[in-house]
């Protein structure tokens, strides 16, 4: 099954939170890749590949529908997150990735702050950006 898992431990050691997403809205794959390679030609012809000096690095752009509930602990966790990182301490967030190919487990930053749309009563639609750390 096609699912995104993040977790959370803030520095108070609780709650653990621990997220499952399984319903991405649509067909497109919330996991890419950032642009850190480049290849080009020098004037002379030669071939010139520049980048970092490792893989590149994973990055989601994640589109959700889920449980009101879980909306709400997502939004408590990134409440969480936000405030151990604006004081400066380590917030990785641990991914499990299970979307395509072989299963991802790694750890990100959230890069793009939540936002959600209410859908119903009982569902609501978050939207967030992850990059790899």
């Amino acid at each position: 099954m096609a699912q995104i898992g993040v977790s959370f431990t803030p520095s108070a050691g609780s709650p653990v939170y621990n997220i499952i997403f399984d319903n991405f809205g649509s067909t497109d794959m919330p996991r890419t890749y950032q642009q850190g390679a480049d290849f080009d030609r020098s004037a002379m012809g030669t071939n010139i590949l520049t980048g970092p000096a490792y893989r590149q690095k994973y990055m989601w752009a994640m589109s959700s529908i889920v449980p009101t509930s879980q909306a709400e602990s997502f939004d408590e966790m990134f409440q969480a997150w936000d405030t151990d990182r604006s004081a400066g301490l380590p917030v990785a967030i641990g991914v499990s990735d299970t979307t395509f190919g072989s299963t991802v487990n790694t750890s990100a930053v959230i890069s793009t702050a939540p936002s959600y749309v209410r859908l119903s009563p009982t569902h609501t639609l978050v939207s967030f950006g992850m990059m790899e750390v």
